[in-house]
């Protein structure tokens, strides 16, 4: 059950990078990604009873599997390095795709060798895996072994050095870094095998290190869906945010979303309809340019004459201009426009940053002005014009 676990979410892993390669222009990275996570997989599957059995009378070769185990090894050692290679390198696109293809030449060569030497060494009874590594490692069938348990120590110790190297506290910079601590339990376990190999023991026996890999599959795993798992959670709470505001611009621009209809990942529905808020923004502003442009007011009343401000105040500005347009808004309370400059977004701020921030004040007013702790966003809403039709 654990193993399936291990395969199920490896598998899961892998699916989404698969899915995000087919939306996005494939890449060498994601080349990489799916070959890791999926080789990871297979080695969790390889390794329950049922399906080793199964695939071992198919093929008609005892302990197939664990040959087909090696290959799965090799494969993630050689998707990984690819990756943290590419990431980290910032040579020129045509100079880093031929140093993917040596690597993976260089895996290639590796796997066939393997394959070569496990097929020599002949058939042996059928056991379970834990048992047909514990009579193989520490015997004169070890040969096959050396080799790759070789270059997944080399180079997974690569990743494992780029990875710790470019780890940070981005969203994308704490996955690497969880994922980079189940590359580094990997090396620890393909250490102890190897030990296993070259002496007669190690300082751990096989049933522990096969444990330690599969504590190393999950955490590679849970550092691979770290980033759909924060994003997911990050596009709802900025759908929450951007609400009220795609609201009530879509009353006053009901026509800017026809033949919109967002589809893919919830970031991408949430970047379309953040497009729409902008858009609706820019008529909004070029309607009130021509009346005359108008000017800021802060908390006290008084005109701020320039955006020489914070960009929570600019944002502030904005939000309260769009704020006193509301139908339910109180007679005499109208604030004019501050002017073009106020609705261009701060270099401190991206496009998405900035839609945001002016999402986040009117937000604020709402909830002021509804008297309770429950914005007219608060909750999931029924979808505006501007984005349903």
């Amino acid at each position: 059950m654990i193993v399936w676990v291990i395969a199920g979410l490896l598998g899961l892993a892998t699916g989404l990078r698969i899915g995000w390669a087919l939306v996005n222009k494939q890449s060498l990275v994601s080349t990489a990604m799916i070959l890791a996570l999926g080789s990871l997989g297979l080695v969790a599957a390889l390794n329950w009873p049922p399906l080793t059995l199964l695939i071992d009378t198919a093929l008609r070769w005892p302990n197939m599997s664990m040959g087909l185990t090696q290959l799965a090894l090799i494969g993630c050692a050689a998707g990984s390095c690819v990756m943290i290679t590419t990431v980290s390198s910032g040579r020129k696109p045509a100079t880093i795709r031929k140093i993917a293809m040596v690597q993976y030449g260089i895996a290639s060569v590796i796997a066939v060798v393997s394959l070569a030497a496990f097929f020599s060494a002949g058939k042996q009874p059928e056991m379970a895996p834990d048992e047909y590594l514990r009579q193989n490692l520490n015997s004169g069938n070890s040969l096959p072994w050396l080799l790759p348990l070789l270059y997944v120590l080399l180079a997974l110790s690569l990743v494992s050095w780029a990875g710790m190297r470019y780890s940070n506290r981005s969203r994308r910079g704490r996955a690497l870094f969880v994922f980079t601590v189940g590359i580094v339990l990997i090396v620890a376990a393909s250490g102890f095998f190897f030990l296993q190999v070259v002496g007669d023991t190690g300082p751990v026996g096989v049933r522990t290190a096969a444990t330690l890999l599969g504590c190393a599959m999950l955490v590679v795993a849970a550092g691979s869906l770290l980033p759909s798992i924060e994003d997911w959670f990050g596009a709802r709470r900025e759908l929450r945010v951007i609400q009220p505001l795609l609201t009530e611009l879509g009353r006053r621009h009901p026509d800017i979303g026809i033949g919109v209809r967002p589809r893919g990942p919830l970031a991408f529905r949430v970047a379309e309809r953040m497009s729409l808020i902008s858009d609706a923004l820019f008529l909004e502003a070029t309607a009130a340019d021509h009346k005359g442009n108008g000017s800021a007011i802060d908390d006290d009343g008084e005109e701020i004459e320039t955006p020489d401000v914070p960009p929570s105040e600019q944002a502030r500005a904005i939000a309260r201009w769009v704020h006193s347009g509301r139908e339910d808004a109180p007679n005499g309370k109208k604030v004019a426009f501050p002017g073009p400059g106020w609705l261009r977004q701060p270099e401190t701020h991206s496009d998405r940053e900035w839609i945001l921030e002016i999402a986040q004040q009117y937000r604020t007013l709402t909830r002021a002005q509804d008297g309770s702790g429950n914005a007219s966003g608060n909750t999931q809403p029924q979808p505006a014009r501007l984005e349903s039709r």
